[in-house]
């Protein structure tokens, strides 16, 4: 029985590690506001890891999206949420419109991306004349910006009021 003991206090304590070891890696994203973004896995593992470097979480809904121009998130820390533009590559991401407006319950009211076409552009922003690839609205409850690629650099345009 002596010779016995210490067998299981090894297998207890390694077990202990690892449970602990779990804890200390998914825990934090399950504590913060909104959705951890491992639940996200059609999401790239490079712009996923990135995600979880910066402490984001996807804010409520699914608000991870993609189109020609990479992957966009709207992340969430705390108390604010920022869109965030990724290219194809997973490199470096754009962040903008970092504020805490639509992060509620109310679906109507909640912060929201979605991937628009041109002429919705061209209907909110009548004086450009450019064509570009999809464009992405970021959006909480009855107001919006549009983000589109113009010009070699993300550009923010009117949405709806």
């Amino acid at each position: 029985m002596r010779e016995f003991l210490p067998g299981r206090a090894l297998t207890g304590a390694g077990l202990a590690a690892m449970i602990l070891l779990a804890g200390v890696i998914y825990l934090p994203a399950m504590l913060r506001p909104g959705t951890p973004v491992r639940n996200f896995s059609e999401l790239p593992g490079k712009i996923a890891d990135d995600l979880d470097r910066r402490g984001c979480n996807i804010v409520k809904g699914h608000n991870v999206i993609s189109g020609d121009f990479g992957w966009a998130v709207l992340c969430q820390q705390g108390k604010f949420a920022s869109l965030m533009i990724y290219g194809e590559d997973g490199g470096k991401p754009g962040v903008f419109g970092t504020h805490g407006a639509g992060l509620v319950d109310d679906p109507e009211a909640a912060r929201n991306i979605r991937i628009v076409q041109w002429d919705y552009v061209a209907r909110h922003n009548p004086g450009l004349r450019s064509a570009p690839g999809d464009c992405i609205e970021d959006g909480a409850g009855m107001g919006s910006t549009l983000y589109c690629y113009l010009d070699g650099r993300w550009t923010a345009l009117a949405g709806a009021d």
